[in-house]
């Protein structure tokens, strides 16, 4: 039996595939839930090489958005990247993440009617995250320290001599990646889930045609591997929302910590060659 946790983390977690080391889970899962899971995933017929491009709707908002495409953060968050705008259908989608976490404290999306597209279209391209962290100094240490609740704080670096390391949040752009002739979501997947629970399956999103596993985002080890995702019956977003298919269970918070130091050391000369005559 599991402690009291104090503000806990409700937590999804996909169940038909191969589960990774992740100390929340539960110690024992059914193994008939397992089982049957797997059952009815291998059970279903897709064809996974279908585009989740909505051809037609991403014609009529063509205009705005070409709007969206102007944006200065847009451009610096997908420099390197192959990418386009366009309108997506969810339940083409399939996932390479095992879990989604929801923080109650966190302000709750109201999912607008699918034909509020000026609405999605907020969603899809929201504004850059607030960095919310608390900041210590350690003075004899010579170090700096940032703590967050938000896992996906990070530290990126900058082409600005003034400050070439900015504390970053994560992407606020809905993000959907073509990858071996697959179609996955990249970025979103609180948001995916909220709009189909709502029943809505249409979003604006930043499409990236990724060459690499890198550029589908799907190298962290708790994510799927490229072989689960390639197989014959990989993931799919909409899988979360299957109470066949999930385990749902709570954790502790999780506390996101980065520590930059500075150090000093002695620049030695380089030693002189002498040429001999």
């Amino acid at each position: 039996m599991m402690p009291h946790i104090l503000n806990p983390i409700r937590t999804i977690e996909l169940v038909a595939w191969d589960l990774d080391e992740y100390i929340s889970r539960p110690e024992t899962i059914e193994r008939e839930r397992q089982i049957k899971a797997r059952e009815l995933v291998a059970l279903r017929q897709l064809d996974h090489s279908s585009t989740a491009l909505c051809e037609e709707q991403t014609r009529q908002l063509r205009g705005i958005l070409d709007r969206q495409q102007s944006r200065l953060d847009l451009h610096e968050e997908m420099m390197g990247l192959d990418w386009f705008l366009g309108v997506v259908d969810l339940r083409r989608l399939l996932a390479f993440q095992r879990r989604l976490s929801f923080n109650a404290t966190l302000p709750v999306l109201t999912v607008p009617p699918q034909c509020d597209w000026d609405r999605l279209i907020e969603i899809a391209f929201a504004s850059p995250n607030p960095v919310n962290c608390d900041v210590v100094h350690d003075a004899d240490k010579k170090m700096v320290i940032l703590q967050s609740s938000n896992p996906n704080m990070q530290l990126r670096v900058r082409q600005d001599p003034a400050a070439p390391i900015a504390v970053h949040t994560g992407s606020p752009f809905f993000e959907v990646a073509q990858y071996a002739g697959r179609w996955f979501l990249r970025d979103g997947y609180h948001r995916a889930y909220k709009l189909l629970r709502a029943g809505i399956y249409q979003i604006p999103a930043v499409v990236v045609r990724a060459m690499t596993l890198e550029d589908l985002g799907a190298i962290q080890p708790q994510f799927f591997s490229e072989a689960v995702l390639l197989s014959e019956h990989p993931p799919l977003v909409s899988d979360f929302l299957n109470e066949a298919l999930i385990i749902e269970y709570e954790c502790y918070p999780i506390v996101k910590t980065l520590r930059i130091t500075l150090e000093e050391s002695i620049a030695f000369p380089l030693p002189v060659e002498m040429s001999g005559e």
